[in-house]
This record gives structure tokens, sequence and C-alpha cells, in this order.
């Protein structure tokens, strides 16, 4: 494929082009390329990711004669709020602990004290886990 990079953007050289009162069908094949390179297209080299890049992002880079394609890595490792947050228990099950304790029902409180219970070990668990950074 031949293009041309603007503004960090790949554009790619049309099937067709009109040039001179000539209509170029196949403009963009490499069978044109002294005429695609006259008119500022490149080739375009596409490379693999690093098979150690998380989540790669792929951009382009231009030299004197191609572009190619290069990849950095986008991500971003979660904070400890982050990983808190996507491991601690639904809160809903303290609000149900809750209502249990408070039902006036001495074997649903007991319960809801056990699941009250549990609940918090494990939150602490996850701040253990997760300390502040």
């Amino acid at each position: 494929m031949y293009a041309k990079l603007i503004n960090g953007k790949l554009s790619p050289a049309p099937n067709s082009i009109k040039k001179e009162n000539t209509v170029y069908q196949n403009y963009n094949l490499a069978s044109n390329e002294k005429m695609l390179l006259a008119d500022g297209y490149k080739l375009v080299e596409e490379t693999q990711p690093s098979a150690d890049l998380k989540l790669p992002q792929k951009y382009y880079i231009e030299n004197e004669d191609k572009i190619i394609s290069v990849y950095a890595d986008a991500y971003i490792e979660p904070n400890y709020r982050e990983k808190r947050m996507a491991e601690y228990p639904d809160p809903r099950e303290y609000l149900d602990a809750m209502v249990k304790i408070n039902s006036g029902n001495e074997e649903m409180a007991k319960n809801g004290e056990q699941q009250l219970q549990k609940y918090y070990e494990l939150c602490l668990a996850i701040k253990q886990k997760y300390p502040k950074e």
C-alpha cells in the first residue's frame, strides 16, 4: 500500500485519480510506483506489535523512503484504589447484613452479624493486598 502521513494519520493513495485531464484507474497499485512516489506517496511497511506489550497502540512514522507502523504500550497500571474497587465485595452484601441485624429477629440478626463480619474480613484482606501507595 502507498500512502501519505498527514498530521500523524495514514492517508492511502486513491484507487483512481485525475491528473492533467487524464483519469488513472488503479492508481494505487505498485505498478504505478514511479507516479505514486512523484506525487509524494510512500510505501507503507506494516509491522507486528511486540508480544510484551499489554495494550499495543499503533501509529506511523515516516522516513525518507517509506512509512512504517510502530507500536507503543498504552497500558497504564491501575493504582491501588482502582485495584481495590475491582475486588471489593458488593456493597449490597453490607446493606443486607445491616437489615438482618436490625430486623428484630434473633436468628436473622445472628446471620447478619456473621455476614457483616465476613464482609469486613474481605474488605480488610483487599486493603492488605493493595496497600496505599
